[in-house]
């Protein structure tokens, strides 16, 4: 990985709110589940993620919760926080545990990819704010350390507060380069798009590092009709719905972004996961911090589909071309009832079971065949 003349398109990260921590009420992650059809396609493809790893650059995680239990592969810690102790990435605010829940809480809750690995990564303190410093310090670890913990995907649900429509004037740009090397190692690096659309005046972009064109960019919809919301942003939406896009939820189409553009859309608001009041703890919060996760889990899945099938990992090309293969097709603007001016486009929203029929063709392996198989691995 070049270390050489790096440069950072921003200093500070936007800072992330923190989820509303209660006792755990749900067994599984309702809100997102039937939508996407994620059980559904782990049981007819026999995968939940154990031959992976995710990598969660965020606030921590509370590794002692039952949820992550003999699956936290290692911690690292890029902050002051916990008395700078590098391995210690204990999460004290709450994000980073409710991300990390989504993407593969294994037990009172079941996340995405509900037996794969986990390593978090500290590099947002317990206030929610952090450093683009320590974010590329986070990326180059986890680059290094990819072989040794298995590292096969990396979530990020953070970002700037900015609005941007390409990356081509951030050629430079060393958390770019980190994110291309990881791409090209075959770790797929999975970004929020960013939660200012409102704020932004309904303008097309996506947020830094969300729009480079090696990463997975996430924006978020709604999974149901759960009610009318109010953000702090001052995005409104009155009715909500499956498939609207969240009145926040940043948004660039290809006809605008070319490469660059937001690749798919998932469920994020709102979100139950993993919480940290304690080792039996929920969180519940809304975002596009919480539809990567979501992406990231499936991203699991299809890499532990294509080893278990193959013996080796795919390509973070192929990966983002079967989530493409298998989506859904969403319009913007025909059933949205909220304040932000709607783009009237398309955009695709991932489907588990989709995007694994996708990969399952590309490999010649049929449904049947690969359930039979995982029975005798």
């Amino acid at each position: 990985m070049n270390r050489n003349n790096d440069t950072l398109a921003h200093e500070r990260v936007s800072p992330v709110e923190a989820p509303l921590q209660r006792e755990t009420s749900n067994a599984e992650l309702i809100q997102v589940d039937a939508l996407i059809r994620a059980t559904e396609a782990r049981r007819a493809f026999g995968v939940a993620g154990r031959r992976t790893t995710v990598a969660v650059l965020d606030t921590g995680l509370r590794t002692t919760h039952r949820d992550f239990a003999g699956r936290v592969r290692a911690s690292r810690n890029f902050t002051a926080d916990n008395g700078g102790d590098p391995d210690d990435a204990t999460d004290g605010q709450g994000h980073g545990t409710n991300v990390g829940g989504i993407i593969c809480a294994g037990d009172l809750h079941i996340g995405m990819a509900p037996e794969a690995g986990i390593v978090p990564v500290k590099v947002l303190d317990d206030t929610g704010s952090g450093s683009f410093t320590a974010v590329l310090d986070a990326l180059r670890w986890v680059f290094d350390q990819r072989a040794a913990l298995g590292i096969t995907a990396v979530c990020m649900s953070l970002g700037a507060s900015d609005n941007r429509t390409t990356d081509s004037d951030l050629a430079g740009d060393a958390i770019g380069r980190a994110m291309a090397d990881l791409t090209a190692a075959g770790v797929v690096c999975c970004v929020a798009a960013g939660n200012d659309f409102f704020a932004h005046d309904s303008a097309q972009g996506m947020s830094y590092p969300a729009i480079f064109r090696e990463t997975l960019s996430v924006g978020a919809v709604y999974d149901s009709d759960v009610g009318p919301f109010s953000y702090d942003s001052g995005a409104r939406v009155t009715e909500s719905g499956p498939d609207r896009i969240t009145p926040f939820s940043q948004r660039l189409h290809e006809s605008v972004g070319g490469a660059c553009a937001t690749d798919i859309f998932a469920p994020g608001a709102p979100t139950t996961s993993s919480g940290i009041a304690g080792d039996t703890g929920e969180s519940v919060q809304h975002g596009t911090s919480q539809a990567t996760p979501v992406v990231a889990g499936v991203v699991l899945l299809l890499q532990d589909l294509h080893l278990k099938v193959t013996g080796r990992p795919p390509s973070a090309a192929d990966v983002r071309r079967w989530l493409l293969a298998g989506a859904v097709s969403i319009n913007d603007g025909d059933d949205e009832r909220d304040n932000v001016r709607n783009t009237g486009l398309d955009f695709p929203r991932i489907s588990a079971v989709g995007a694994l029929e996708a990969c399952a063709r590309d490999i010649g392996a049929e449904v049947g065949a690969v359930v039979a198989a995982a029975a005798t691995k």
